[in-house]
């Protein structure tokens, strides 16, 4: 079982690069509640240095896939990103998806030339809606162990924070003030330790010797 799981963690990872970041909507955003869209709001949050924090998900019954990030992996500034909360380092997430079923069964962290990722398998699914905004709940990354400032070790917890994240939503997006957004997890739900803990992986880039001539 061991070895199947780490089978297909290799394989979706290898699927994951190929994912590419999913953008929150503009501030001037509006909710058409006849549209054949819904509007995804959810967060990721990290505890300890700054690293690029990812939430892989896919549709069960459409071909939509990419992935929710906080923080950033590699700056070329030295510019850490802001955050959308005053008491927590992390974004919100706001999107618009096609209504469908999907899940979200992945995460991995960035920091530097170190890949970070789980060690156990798990599933959490959401369901989006037709013109209407759903809640999905918020990922949040504990830092437990570093190299410098390497991120080297990561717990993820999935908990419920809607009391904290919506009021975000309402000052960022100025047309969504007013909405009702409904929950899509059960309320005050917090699920520990999702993914195990974390396995690293150092991606050193090619070094090129001279040897003169």
């Amino acid at each position: 079982m061991k070895y199947k799981f780490a089978l297909l963690l290799s394989l979706a990872w290898l699927l994951s690069a190929c994912a590419s970041p999913t953008a929150s909507v503009s501030k001037s955003y509006t909710l058409n509640s006849e549209s054949e869209n819904g509007l995804l709001v959810g967060s990721v949050k990290y505890r300890g240095l700054l690293s690029g924090y990812k939430v892989y998900f896919r549709g069960l019954n459409n071909n939509q896939s990419g992935y929710f990030e906080a923080g950033k992996g590699m700056m070329l500034i030295p510019i850490p990103p802001s955050s959308d909360f005053e008491n927590a380092k992390g974004k919100l997430q706001v999107t618009e998806l096609p209504a469908g079923e999907y899940i979200i069964s992945q995460w991995g962290v960035t920091s530097g030339y170190a890949n970070l990722s789980q060690t156990q398998p798990f599933t959490i699914k959401f369901k989006i809606e037709s013109g209407k905004a759903t809640y999905i709940g918020s990922f949040i990354f504990s830092v437990t162990n570093t190299m410098g400032l390497t991120v080297t070790g990561v717990r993820a917890d999935f908990e419920d924070k809607y009391s904290e994240d919506i009021p975000v939503l309402r000052q960022k997006y100025p047309n969504l003030k007013d909405i009702p957004v409904f929950m899509g997890l059960e309320p005050q739900l917090v699920k520990k330790d999702i993914g195990g803990s974390s396995s690293t992986r150092w991606d050193m880039p090619p070094v090129f010797i001279y040897t003169g001539g």
